[in-house]
């Protein structure tokens, strides 16, 4: 998730700004996602209504009503593929996790007080962090398997 340069190396600064650039990555992702997943839902609502109103106002002719139908399919298959609902979630809580670290980091509290282990911590935690909203992206991009009944 976090992107960091070659020229970035371990010491002073780097587990904050492994912390920064993560929770910015987040921040971007989560609107992007809400973004989507608003129009997605906002252009179903359109095209529904429309499809009805369509058919009164054209009678006789279905082609309109099924070509909305048929756009309406594809934004209804974007949503299940793209999961814009889901992303905007996990990348919110992601964040926000990212966020709570960060704060504990500088105002130096547990666990960060200790100046001898603190970049290592905070580093770990956002590494765990980011771990951890994988596994769930992984959870739900990847396809349900199929229970095999025994006859």
């Amino acid at each position: 998730m976090a992107e960091t340069s070659s020229e970035d190396t371990p010491g002073t600064g780097y587990a904050l700004g492994l912390a920064d650039s993560s929770y910015e990555w987040y921040r971007r992702a989560a609107i992007k996602a809400r973004s989507y997943f608003r129009l997605s839902e906002t252009l179903q609502l359109l095209i529904s209504a429309t499809i009805p109103v369509v058919a009164v106002l054209v009678p006789g002719d279905a082609r309109v009503p099924a070509v909305l139908g048929a756009v309406l399919m594809v934004l209804t298959g974007l949503r299940s593929v793209f999961h814009w609902h889901d992303d905007y979630i996990r990348f919110s809580i992601a964040r926000e996790t990212v966020e709570a670290e960060r704060r504990l980091y500088l105002t130096r509290s547990v666990p960060y007080h200790d100046d001898s282990t603190r970049d290592q911590r905070l580093a770990s935690m956002i590494t765990m962090i980011e771990r951890q909203e994988m596994d769930a992206w992984t959870k739900i991009a990847s396809p349900v398997s199929e229970s095999k009944s025994t006859p």
